[in-house]
């Protein structure tokens, strides 16, 4: 089993590779545990080894990524965390028509919309894909995200 779906990387330290072969030892024992309780259950649908992977490493990082949350961080490394973890930021603007980048240091970046004849800068960004966007073609979200 551990052949057809494994955890392990390509690496040369050798801690790593006891790490992935413990972690590939649990992922299968936790999958034959899963498969036996759900088979004695009648009417329980089996979700597959791979997708119980998928649900077990989300939920191993999931406390660390809300901790991580937490500190300050660049944006995007904060926009990364929030859709892999699929979790809310603390200090996020939900509501609000894009991100003003305006109390940061960053330069202006020229609209993605805005023809480069126009060479439209703005330090607003899309909620969603944080793709750069002047106020006329933003509001919440670009026209991509909608």
């Amino acid at each position: 089993m551990c052949s057809v779906s494994s955890c392990s990387r390509k690496t040369r330290r050798w801690p790593l590779c006891i790490f992935y072969g413990m972690l590939n030892a649990a992922n299968v024992n936790s999958y034959i545990i899963y498969k036996e309780n759900l088979e004695r259950l009648a009417n329980r649908q089996i979700i597959s080894r791979k997708k119980l992977m998928l649900q077990v490493g989300k939920a191993l990082i999931t406390p660390w990524a809300t901790s991580r949350l937490l500190l300050p961080l660049p944006r995007s490394l904060q926009f990364l965390i929030t859709t892999v973890a699929n979790i809310s930021s603390p200090g996020s603007a939900a509501g609000s028509p894009g991100t003003s980048f305006s109390d940061s240091r960053s330069a202006l970046v020229r609209c993605c919309e805005c023809p480069v004849k126009s060479d439209r800068k703005t330090r607003h960004r899309c909620n969603k894909c944080v793709k750069p966007m002047c106020p006329r073609h933003l509001y919440p979200v670009c026209g991509d995200c909608i």
